[in-house]
């Protein structure tokens, strides 16, 4: 029995010096030309003018199956154009890093993980590192997808996977096989400190017939911050279905939230 008390003794000890280890590797901190750590809005150049609207995107190279899903949506939504995030849900990707920079987004930059939060709905994203990620068989496909990140000398390379149908986008539709590649660069700006340059392409067999892709350019946010709010999307959903029923009924599509849910009431 003492000799077995004083064996764990000695294990306790070699964990106790090896913790101040363990410790340095967890907070071993990231290059600055690799720390994307801070909140984030769309670049203004000071030279010139605040930046108008945004010019029309090009027609999205939809398959068969893509522009059907698309205008089924459309009908779903009605003459006044609603839209899943006027209900309280968050976007998913890609159309959460499109929208991204009039609400400001958040990077926590750590070696092991990226985690980026999204003002609207505080939607977040987690991208992992080699050897910190979720094994395969324990992903569930959800609208932010897996995301996988990987250097490319400062530029970090990430890879998503595993999104469920995204058939309600605002931006970019896309089904459950779609992938997307990002493309995240930091580069010195001697007005703002700093510019961060994002691409983003999306390949998807079932929904386009060529890759979609983005670019986008943030700045830092001066003294800024993200607010916090969160809500479901039950309702939402329960309303879809109701226009559904509707829309293949050959009726007008006026289903309304508070024909679902009785919160406005």
């Amino acid at each position: 029995m003492r000799l077995t008390g004083l064996a764990m003794l000695a294990g306790m000890a070699m964990i106790a010096a090896d913790a101040p280890l363990m410790a340095q590797d967890a907070m071993a901190g990231l290059p600055a030309s690799r720390d994307f750590s801070g909140v984030w809005t769309t670049y203004r150049s000071s030279e010139g003018p605040p930046p108008g609207p945004r010019a029309a995107p090009a027609p999205l190279p939809l398959t068969e199956e893509g522009q059907r899903l698309r205008e089924e949506y459309d009908a779903l939504m009605g003459e006044g154009g609603d839209n899943a995030a006027a209900h309280c849900v968050v976007y998913g990707m890609p159309t959460m890093m499109a929208s991204a920079g009039g609400y400001p987004i958040e990077f926590i930059h750590r070696p092991e993980q990226l985690t980026i939060i999204y003002e609207v709905e505080s939607e977040t994203r987690r991208v992992y590192m080699p050897g910190h990620g979720i094994p395969p068989e324990k992903r569930l496909p959800v609208r932010q997808g897996y995301s996988e990140g990987r250097w490319e000398g400062d530029t970090l390379v990430v890879t998503t996977t595993d999104m469920n149908d995204g058939f309600d986008q605002r931006s970019y539709p896309h089904s459950d096989q779609a992938v997307i590649v990002e493309r995240f660069r930091k580069v010195p700006d001697e007005t703002v400190g700093a510019i961060l340059e994002y691409q983003m392409t999306m390949t998807d067999p079932v929904y386009y017939t060529a890759p979609v892709s983005l670019e986008r350019r943030w700045m830092p946010l001066q003294d800024g911050y993200i607010m916090a709010y969160n809500c479901t999307e039950e309702a939402w959903l329960r309303l879809l279905e109701a226009r559904r029923a509707q829309l293949q009924a050959g009726e007008p599509v006026t289903a309304k939230m508070s024909d679902v849910i009785d919160v406005y009431e």
